[in-house]
């Protein structure tokens, strides 16, 4: 029996040679792994990227859109200041009985309400140094009126929501 023990050998040269084969496909695959994880977080990089560049010119279109908007507002704000003398003196004609003016004025005065000027009358009103300039106070003795608008001295005029020339006023200022 000893015999038929020693004559069985085992051929681990074809099971060495598959192990091998195995490991190495393992490595093989575990690479491919690593480089498609590397190569996924890449392009998720780049999709990143790329989205965030969209986001940017997206945002650059809107505030080039806004600008636009805001320029063409007061585009004509210098031909408008040079027309608000016209304004006053046509005003002042008309407060000293001039006939026949009054028509052109309000003509005049509904073109220019159309491009966006607002004539202010703020009698009554808060005053406020962004819309107004005060040339006096007036003393009052009413507690309600106190730092408010109580006589208009030249109107102001309003462009599109920005102020072109402040109401020159009198405000009235509470005494004891």
């Amino acid at each position: 029996m000893s015999e038929e023990k020693d004559d069985v050998v085992f051929d681990d040269s074809n099971l060495d040679d598959s192990v091998v084969a195995e490991e190495t496909q393992g490595e093989t695959i575990k690479k491919l792994r690593e480089k498609l994880k590397a190569a996924e977080e890449k392009a998720k990089e780049n999709m990143d990227g790329w989205q965030r560049a969209q986001a940017d010119f997206v945002n650059l279109r809107k505030r080039d859109e806004e600008a636009k908007g805001e320029f063409l507002k007061f585009a004509n704000a210098n031909f408008v200041n040079e027309i608000i003398p016209v304004l006053d003196s046509i005003t002042l004609a008309i407060a000293h009985g001039e006939k026949g003016i009054e028509p052109i004025y309000n003509q005049f005065l509904q073109i220019l309400k159309t491009n966006g000027l607002e004539e202010t009358n703020p009698v009554g009103e808060m005053f406020d140094p962004n819309f107004h300039e005060a040339i006096a106070m007036v003393k009052t003795d009413k507690q309600e009126d106190d730092h408010k608008i109580l006589e208009v001295l030249q109107k102001g005029y309003i462009l599109s929501g920005k102020s072109l020339r402040p109401a020159k006023v009198r405000i009235g200022e509470f005494s004891n």
